[in-house]
């Protein structure tokens, strides 16, 4: 019995860690879409099936098994439509064995089962809180009914023990097994998109910045288009951190990165390269509409006033921009960073907000 319990763990498990790698990009939730949520019943459904034929044999012809486990799974996570469709294969390849005392019984089981997985998780909240309550009420079910069709009591108790020890062990192992891998998979996901993204503004980071300007090159100097840079600095940002605390100053970074992707274009790529450091890739800009977007930005944030985390005071920054644009700065698009970078120092030395172009 123990063999077989440990066999049932390992197909669960299994089956879990292969539908982690295969829905790795979105969990299944009660706003999945329907067809998600078909296609993940179907799968729980067949994984029922597949635990019926390694059922556990308890006593001379009674056997049990975890099918509704899966079913568990799916009310739990994604409500009524997968748990309804997981559990109608389930009874229907039951059905398909045959149709006898047994097989009503496991009907009336997987319905009644059916009735609380979908109301308990409305109720409790907490992932274990609540499937270990579903646990104890599909096992009362099975208790009641079980009770109902055999006459040995000596042996219906030894059953029931049997089957709650069998049940709990694999619901809980389940529901553990599901919730670390959906972690793991988010921790992925955050690890992944943090490669890329700036977490404080949301905006690209330097590897990524790396990445879209070699993209950025390829595609002008395909269509022979002009490529535009813009090098952002906030003016004295550490008088900032010093006078209000680096909260307040993580404050404004974010702000000021909405503010850029407000003055973008839809295709142009902004980025935090660091610090108080911002780029912005105009894609086929020429030099002057550069400027021009470059002037726009420094005066849209000269007369903003930016809210500090707190919510109550307001101040007023301003940005000094370089812009560079390639082929009219240059014709290597290697120096396009620098060019625009010198340019930006030139624009420091002259007094501070204010755009200048290589």
């Amino acid at each position: 019995m123990i063999r077989t319990l440990f066999i049932n763990l390992a197909i669960m498990i299994s089956f879990f860690f292969i539908y982690h790698q295969l829905f790795r990009e979105s969990f299944l939730s009660r706003n999945s879409p329907l067809k998600k949520k078909i296609a993940i019943g179907c799968l729980c459904g067949l994984l029922g099936i597949f635990l019926m034929q390694f059922s556990i044999k308890v006593g001379t012809d009674t056997r049990i098994d975890l099918r509704q486990i899966p079913v568990m799974l799916v009310a739990l996570y994604g409500g009524w439509i997968p748990a309804l469709v997981s559990g109608a294969l389930i009874v229907l390849a039951r059905f398909a064995i045959g149709i006898n005392t047994s097989s009503l019984i496991a009907f009336f089981i997987m319905t009644f089962s059916l009735i609380g997985y979908l109301i308990i998780p409305t109720k409790v909240k907490n992932v274990f809180s609540s499937s270990l309550y579903m646990i104890i009420y599909s096992n009362l079910w099975f208790s009641l009914l079980m009770y109902v069709a055999m006459d040995n009591i000596r042996t219906y108790i030894y059953i029931n023990i049997v089957f709650w020890v069998v049940s709990g062990i694999g619901g809980l192992t389940a529901v553990y097994m599901n919730n670390y891998l959906r972690k793991m998979n988010q921790l992925f996901k955050e690890y992944k998109t943090n490669s890329l993204k700036d977490p404080l503004t949301g905006l690209n980071n330097v590897r990524s910045f790396d990445l879209e300007i070699n993209n950025a090159v390829n595609r002008v100097m395909k269509n022979n288009e002009k490529l535009s840079m813009l090098v952002i600095d906030i003016d004295f940002f550490k008088k900032i951190n010093d006078t209000y605390g680096h909260i307040e100053g993580d404050e404004i970074l974010k702000q000021v990165g909405k503010l850029l992707l407000e003055v973008a274009r839809p295709f142009d790529i902004v980025s935090r390269n660091g610090g108080e450091e911002f780029t912005v890739l105009l894609i086929d800009c020429p030099l002057d509409y550069a400027v021009n977007v470059g002037e726009r930005i420094r005066n849209k944030i000269e007369n903003r006033p930016f809210l500090l985390h707190n919510g109550e005071q307001r101040i007023s920054i301003t940005v000094s921009i370089g812009a560079a644009t390639y082929p009219d700065s240059t014709a290597d698009t290697d120096c396009l960073y620098r060019l625009a970078d010198e340019a930006l120092y030139k624009a420091k030395r002259r007094g501070r907000n204010q755009v200048a172009a290589a």
